[in-house]
């Protein structure tokens, strides 16, 4: 089936790309293309943008030849996360045991959700918190930003993200309990404040 629609499911662009298609392959690459540099650079497995941008062309280059032999997909966009996350890896030899979090395995991975129950307006202006906000954001370990972009930024289920970053579905939980405390207690603010105005700087 070509891809000529904007209604296309993922699962149809994606086997029409597997097929050879052009217009499916650039409409990947459009849509998915900007958000994966932000996650590279999120990950700070590497601080060059050359070596994640280089790595990410890398990507769709090797997806375009080897296209006839990949796996079928119902989500684009998770399917090369993953990809993106492992090449990255592999290139600069990136070793997540000396950076990892402790993680209190009998926490409740779902318990962060209760946090979430009303809007706090404060006085300070907007930009003054963004800045306050990123400077948090910038202090926390490397899998609390990754698991706090790939939740609120990327829309990612617990499940997935447990996937894209090799953890059980509790320890995602746990993360990103722990990471919204963090910023919580850092800029004095409400968790559901912080997810109005975290899009607005991480973009």
């Amino acid at each position: 089936m070509a891809f000529n629609s904007l209604h296309n499911s993922d699962l149809e662009i994606w086997q029409s790309f597997k097929k050879g298609d052009k217009i499916a392959f650039a409409k990947i690459y459009q849509l998915h293309a900007k958000s994966l540099l932000n996650y590279g650079l999120t990950l700070r497995i590497s601080s060059n943008l050359s070596v994640v941008e280089d790595c990410l062309q890398d990507l769709f280059l090797e997806l375009w030849q080897s296209r006839e032999n990949l796996a079928d997909t119902d989500s684009i966009k998770f399917y090369l996360f993953r990809a993106l996350k492992n090449k990255l890896m592999r290139t600069v030899k990136y070793d997540f045991s000396k950076n990892t979090d402790e993680i209190d395995e009998t926490l409740g991975g779902d318990l962060f959700e209760a946090s979430i129950e009303r809007i706090l307006i404060e006085e300070e202006s907007q930009k003054e918190r963004l800045e306050r906000l990123k400077v948090a954001f910038d202090g926390l370990s490397q899998r609390q930003r990754e698991v706090i972009n790939l939740k609120y930024y990327h829309q990612f289920s617990n499940a997935q993200i447990a996937e894209i970053m090799e953890l059980n579905y509790a320890s995602v939980g746990n993360l990103i309990q722990k990471a919204l405390f963090s910023l919580r207690q850092s800029i004095h603010i409400s968790i559901h404040l912080f997810l109005l105005i975290f899009s607005s700087f991480i973009r």
